[in-house]
């Protein structure tokens, strides 16, 4: 694609008066100055912090200090993915998540979690409270970029124009540095230091006067005016939601919040497939034109190789405000850009215009052997010989024999990666015809494949009565952030190294013998038998949903 054009804001966008609107209007109260708190009640006891910090967890409304937990916001935490990788590698922590789905909200708020239920566009992040966080994470949602859904994520044109957008953000939020402020202040010179029309006989028209310095122009627009900005060039809202990536942090760190580290999870085909809201996101966190920040790195993981039992392929931002992360490796990025899009250089003869730079990223094993390698019948404890049906009984195709469709996998090997549809797997010997297994998978199961404890408490809301949410369930545990690739992240930029917590966790989760290193995963002898269906726990408010069976 070419370079986009500057595009003109929207009309919302105020007169350079001394306008700060990335900085919301406040007396400077905090519990600090609350008379209840002061003889020894807690904030969550007290109504005016409680008040002040909605919908953030009361105690926020103290200032933050050194020796503090610290506080963190997960954007689009879904049921709690991220937070269960964070938690093997920092527990100490004080994250509250923003989620929408409410099944995934009332999953991570069952899993001890604080979380904001809430679209995240209806949150300002200027609230008072935020001025102490550190960490900031987001997924956001991947549906307009998956290559199982419509695409629109790929549209060229329309990443061309949310590119420029975003390339904005930081003149928007007030991290834009000029040489000559005089037109903030009535003249003489204009933004690019000229002389104003009609101002030739100012006093300091071609001289140097006190107003004449330079500095950052102050914050233009709001949250929301970005927010309508960004979703007004897309055909898909969703699309416009990776903004969000720039609005918090910038918001954030324009408010006074000591941040000091940014990482991002979203589909592979954000780099494959547009790779320039990518390099927006990079250059505007680098560029001295807008954050300014040490590191960021993007690439693609796959949850397989950091010890799951399924793919999961996603692509992952590690951003760093004074240093480079731990694991912080340097490669050949041209090698690494041909690699990334060889699907363009194939097809169009060059790579992309406009790509995020590949030369740095982070390398979490650092020389060590790799995780055990764990398959679907090793995670499951189901026999090896047996194989799994994804789309129930189908044809068979008279050339080859096989079944038409795909959708059956030997259990012997790391499975593909878990989708919704899987709720209703059925599992068989070999000897068995193709759709004629008998045994289900459990949600407990599940999410076993995508690494989650089988202990996790999947909840879901009935909309109507008799409703089960089978399928909700299934899409949240397909949706989530893997906890392995999670914790590697998560102790990148905070926290222990991320390698033997996990190890010991995947050994844990799959009833594995403690591997020699570089020797491959096998089961205990303690194991036990298969799984098999049992019965569901019912609750006419929410139904944590145990099992799949019965379909």
């Amino acid at each position: 694609m070419n370079a986009p054009e500057r595009i003109a804001a929207p009309d919302t966008v105020a007169a350079p008066d001394g306008f700060r609107p990335a900085v919301l209007e406040w007396d400077g109260w905090t519990c600090a100055d609350c008379i209840v708190c002061s003889i020894g009640a807690a904030c969550a006891d007290c109504r005016a912090c409680t008040d002040f910090a909605f919908p953030y967890p009361p105690h926020w409304a103290r200032p933050w200090a050194e020796g503090d937990a610290e506080r963190g916001i997960e954007a689009f935490g879904g049921p709690g993915g991220m937070c269960a990788g964070r938690e093997l590698v920092d527990n100490s922590g004080d994250w509250v998540l923003i989620e929408s789905n409410r099944d995934a909200a009332a999953t991570a708020r069952a899993a001890g979690h604080w979380v904001i239920e809430a679209d995240i566009r209806t949150l300002d992040p200027r609230h008072p409270v935020l001025r102490g966080v550190r960490r900031f994470h987001g997924s956001p949602p991947c549906q307009t970029l998956s290559g199982a859904g419509k695409h629109a994520g790929w549209n060229t044109a329309e990443i061309s124009e949310l590119q420029a957008v975003m390339w904005q953000a930081s003149e928007a939020f007030g991290f834009l540095e000029v040489e000559d402020l005089c037109s903030l202040n009535g003249g003489p010179h204009n933004y690019f230091g000229g002389v104003i029309d009609g101002m030739e006989d100012h006093p300091d028209a071609y001289g140097w006067g006190e107003h004449c310095g330079g500095g950052h122009l102050p914050p233009c627009m709001t949250p929301a005016d970005f927010r309508t900005w960004a979703a007004s060039v897309v055909s898909d809202h969703r699309t416009a939601l990776m903004a969000e990536m720039l609005i918090w942090p910038m918001c954030l760190v324009q408010i006074g919040a000591p941040l000091v580290s940014i990482t991002m999870e979203q589909s592979a085909n954000l780099l494959k497939q547009s790779p320039a809201l990518a390099e927006a996101i990079q250059s505007e966190i680098t560029s001295v034109e807008g954050f300014g920040w040490a590191w960021c790195s993007w690439q693609i993981a796959d949850a397989a190789d950091y010890g799951a039992p399924t793919h999961r392929e996603r692509a992952w931002m590690v951003a760093t405000r004074h240093q480079a992360p731990r694991y912080a490796d340097h490669v050949d990025g041209d090698k690494a850009a041909r690699a990334m899009w060889a699907h363009v250089l194939k097809r169009t003869g060059r790579l992309p215009n406009w790509t995020p730079e590949l030369h740095q990223r982070i390398e979490p094993y650092q020389g060590r052997p790799a995780l055990p390698k764990v398959t679907v019948a090793t995670a499951l404890n189901l026999p090896a010989h047996w194989w799994a049906d994804t789309r129930g009984k189908r044809k068979v195709d008279p050339t080859t024999g096989k079944p038409q469709g795909g959708g059956s996998f030997p259990l012997n090997r790391v499975g593909q990666c878990v989708t919704a549809p899987w709720y209703g797997i059925r599992f068989r010997p070999a000897d068995v015809p193709q759709g004629e297994g008998t045994h289900t998978i459990t949600a407990p199961q599940l999410g076993a494949l995508v690494d989650f404890r089988r202990t996790y408490p999947w909840t879901y809301i009935p909309t109507r009565t008799g409703a089960r949410g089978v399928r909700n369930i299934a899409q949240m545990i397909a949706d989530a952030v893997s906890p392995f690739i999670g914790a590697a992240v998560s102790s990148a930029v905070q926290g222990r190294d991320w390698y033997q917590p996990t190890a010991t966790y995947q050994a844990a989760l799959f009833h594995l013998d403690v591997p020699e290193p570089g020797e491959a995963a096998r089961p205990a002898a303690n194991s036990g038998r298969l799984s098999l269906p049992g019965p569901r726990v019912e609750c006419r408010e929410s139904e944590q949903l145990v099992l799949f069976c019965g379909m």
